[in-house]
């Protein structure tokens, strides 16, 4: 049986999880709409810290009102379970359309910025920091709607609230040079973190790598990064700007909030110039640096080159001889290292030649496992990255596509990349027939719900429902079906009857009448009572009188006779007696009776 909290959000599926909490989806079966519930995690459920940072992110992010914010609509407790109920979001974080299409186009990177730096300005204006600005946090829809998620370590600040906790919270490569210091996060911190995204979504890749969190956040104290036209020549210098502003090591060169750097992306837009001193990295910097704790770069130190005195002839002399004899060394030693390169590059490109081609197997429809199998056997690999997409089409955990093509010939050795399928994409059928719903209001409904398989009508007449509603539905209320499976629904073309003159049934014998009322589309309801004039089992009369205006489909009354009739005279029985009385009264011996005349 599903899990329900607050006896009305039903968990429909498992979408996630952090480090604080769990994500589901549900359907909030009050509302009849799909929601997310972030549950807090068990461990934490008797740590009062945990549940003062889940409570005050849901106080925090239920004060904001944007068009890309998510949304959070109730906050409840389901025993010792903390919950949060927010909009649902379809559609894919910006992390992975970075990884499947960066470098974006400048105009696409912009559009993504304006979005997601309104919503930062948004939260700003109403002191609400949200400190881990990152694209795993950010939300786009098919349309290109951004959204902002996961306040969950946003706090509330103000000049009487604030304290200084020591944490360094938040993924590091969006980590402000403020915060790896472990100093008080701002509102230019995150603007630090927009601007990390901006130079990822032009460059397909972070200015700030390494090998451990502690390397990466010394490089955003000391290193400089690589300016965005230099791994992507198509960034133009006025937008380069922008992001180097919006990720200036100090914030005094930073923009001050994110009214402002809306502002420049939207006079870049605009073709209007943008009035603001470039901020750009020195090349080559080469800085002294101190450790206290965490190093710090100092300024770079210019050094101005010193004339050397005048030296002696004879050493001249020596000083051009050893001169020369270094630069012949130098020349011998790159015309060994050209000769070992070309030697080594022609024995990797025979072995190429060298090795032989197969023939790419179709491993569409089967799984991991067996499609390992048959790679091995043609001599090649399955990629480890494995993407996985939601299919109608296969059945969870088959592959539903492969790079190179099956049949294809490649190289011996060369890896198949695969997609998996997530199987298809369910969710829980609204229920459109419960009370009267126009055939439109129904559609929306379905639409609104997540389902976008083609809904096809048919229609038959009701005498109960209303033209242009709906009387049934496939599938049915409350099961689950693919979000692109086909829906049917039956409309009411209205009542299939009309007013007619209600039949003469009078004088006719119940079964008869009944006949004749049920041939108009009339239901007969009948009554009896005594009649000493209309025989047993006749019609006395009926309600409406005959001729009446009726509505076929409605019910109507008949009469009908008991008996017991009309009284009758019978002639041999009554001429019997009253023969028998004469006779009673005349002697016997006067009587003659003459059998044979």
């Amino acid at each position: 049986m599903s899990k329900i909290f607050g006896g009305r959000y039903e968990v429909l599926e498992r979408i996630g999880a952090g480090g604080m909490a769990i994500v589901y989806k549900a359907k909030d079966q009050l509302l009849n709409r799909v929601v997310t519930i972030k549950v807090l995690r068990e461990q934490f459920a008797t740590d009062e810290d945990f549940i003062r940072r889940f409570r005050r992110e849901a106080q925090a992010v239920a004060s904001l009102s944007h068009p890309n914010i998510v949304s959070v609509y109730d906050v409840g407790k389901e025993g010792d379970t903390e919950y949060i109920v927010m909009e649902y979001v379809e559609g894919r974080n910006l992390k992975e359309i970075i990884r499947d299409y960066a470098p974006l186009t400048t105009d696409q990177a912009i559009n993504l910025a304006r979005q997601i730096t309104s919503a930062v300005q948004n939260a700003h204006e109403h002191h609400i920091i949200h400190r881990d600005i990152k694209p795993h946090n950010i939300l786009v829809t098919e349309d290109g709607r951004a959204k902002v998620t996961d306040f969950g370590i946003a706090r509330a600040v103000s000049s009487a609230t604030v304290t200084h906790t020591g944490d360094i919270i938040g993924s590091v490569h969006y980590l402000s040079p403020e915060q790896a210091k472990g100093l008080q996060s701002n509102e230019q911190s995150d603007i630090y973190s927009l601007g990390i995204i901006l130079y990822e979504l032009v460059t397909g890749q972070v200015p700030y790598d390494g090998e451990t969190p502690i390397a990466i956040a010394l490089k955003h104290l000391q290193e400089q990064p690589t300016l965005p036209s230099k791994l992507n020549p198509r960034v133009e210098k006025e937008f380069e700007g922008v992001i180097m502003r919006a990720i200036a090591k100090s914030p005094e060169q930073r923009y001050t909030s994110a009214k402002e750097l809306l502002e420049d992306l939207n006079h870049f837009l605009a073709g209007r110039p943008i009035n603001r001193p470039e901020v750009f990295p020195v090349d080559d910097l080469e800085a002294t640096r101190t450790h206290q704790g965490m190093s710090r770069v100092l300024a770079p130190v210019s050094v101005r080159e010193i004339e050397p005195e005048q030296e002696q002839e004879p050493e001249k002399h020596i000083n051009s001889f050893l001169t020369k004899v270094k630069k012949k060394r130098w020349q011998w030693i790159l015309g060994i290292a050209v000769v070992l390169l070309l030697l080594v590059g022609g024995i990797m490109l025979r072995n190429y030649l060298l090795v032989g081609t197969t023939k790419v197997p179709d491993v569409t429809g089967k799984t991991v496992p067996v499609a390992t199998d048959y790679l091995n056997s043609a001599g090649l690999k399955l990629n480890s990255e494995v993407k996985k997409e939601f299919s109608d089409k296969f059945a969870k955990d088959l592959i539903i596509e492969q790079n190179p093509q099956a049949n294809t010939m490649v190289k011996v050795g060369r890896e198949v990349q695969v997609v998996i399928s997530k199987g298809p994409n369910t969710g829980t059928f609204p229920d459109v027939t419960s009370s009267p719903m126009s055939k439109a209001d129904a559609v929306n409904m379905i639409q609104n719900d997540g389902f976008t398989g083609k809904i096809t009508f048919q229609t038959q007449p009701s005498s109960s429902v209303p033209k242009d509603y709906v009387i049934q539905q496939d599938p049915l209320p409350s099961a689950t079906w693919p979000k692109s499976g086909p829906v049917k629904l039956t409309i009411s073309n209205g009542s299939p009857y009309v007013s007619i003159n209600m039949p003469n049934v009078i004088n006719k014998s119940s079964e008869d009448a009944k006949t004749i009322l049920q041939q108009n589309s009339l239901v007969p309801l009948v009554e009896t009572q005594d009649s000493t004039t209309i025989p047993a089992d006749v019609v006395i009369s009926t309600s409406p009188n005959p001729g009446e205006t009726v509505q076929q489909g409605s019910q109507v009354t008949i009469v009908v006779s008991r008996g017991p009739g009309p009284l009758a005279f019978n002639i041999d029985k009554d001429a019997s007696m009253f023969m028998a009385q004469i006779f009673s009264v005349i002697p016997k011996e006067t009587i003659r009776i003459r059998a044979n005349p």
